[in-house]
């Protein structure tokens, strides 16, 4: 017997083609990032359209020589399982960037970019956040790490929630020219163990990590 609440056999977000416009701030890249407004409110099409568990709110939006991020998190009963050597598997919010936002390829370039921000992980007693970056599964070229003084993150961790902020550098996303490429390919998911996994579209079922053509379109000019 069938159920309106049954999980449809097609996710709806696979016919939604997403093309969203940063939000503009005046801001300079820092070591101290500030936590953004509510007009950097991202969607979440993976819970809006197919139903998936919301437990998590991401901001991002663009400054004068950096791109910034948020993300709020809440309804946990444990700490987030980060590990600043493990960035792919720790919880956080994780991020995936084409500056060519180039559609119409299925393996990732040198263009493409995977970063990792989470709000615990690093030091002595693993209680200070870490931001990283990690290579694209079956890319056909990676783009250099970028050095730690181009990347920044924020976090406090409370019972039941952590909120962390976090900056990238415009030159930590090799190729980025938004004078001739304004627009950007770009997927969000936040990871975790206890709360799952909440993402701007795709659900992890499809190679949504490693194919730049399943990403939204991002407008910051």
């Amino acid at each position: 017997m069938s159920t309106a609440e049954e999980t449809p056999l097609i996710d709806p977000s696979m016919l939604v083609r997403v093309r969203l416009k940063a939000h503009q701030v005046d801001r300079n890249f820092s070591d101290r990032p500030e936590a953004l407004p509510d007009e950097a409110i991202l969607p979440c099409l993976s819970c809006d359209l197919a139903g998936h568990p919301k437990f998590a709110q991401v901001r991002l939006a663009v400054g004068k020589n950096a791109l910034f991020f948020q993300a709020d998190v809440q309804g946990k009963s444990q700490l987030p399982w980060c590990r600043e050597s493990r960035l792919e598997d720790s919880d956080g919010l994780h991020v995936w960037i084409d500056t060519r936002n180039s559609k119409e390829i299925h393996r990732a370039t040198k263009f493409c970019h995977r970063y990792g921000f989470s709000p615990m992980g690093r030091g002595p007693k693993a209680d200070l956040p870490f931001v990283g970056w990690a290579p694209i599964n079956r890319a056909r070229e990676n783009p250099p790490p970028p050095p730690d003084d181009q990347m920044a993150i924020r976090a406090r961790v409370s019972d039941g929630r952590y909120r962390l902020v976090a900056a990238l550098h415009f030159d930590a996303l090799s190729g980025l020219d938004i004078q001739d490429f304004p627009t950007i390919g770009f997927y969000f998911a936040v990871a975790d163990r206890e709360l799952g996994w909440q993402s701007l579209a795709l659900q992890p079922d499809l190679p949504v990590m490693d194919n730049p053509s399943l990403w939204a379109q991002l407008q910051l000019a």
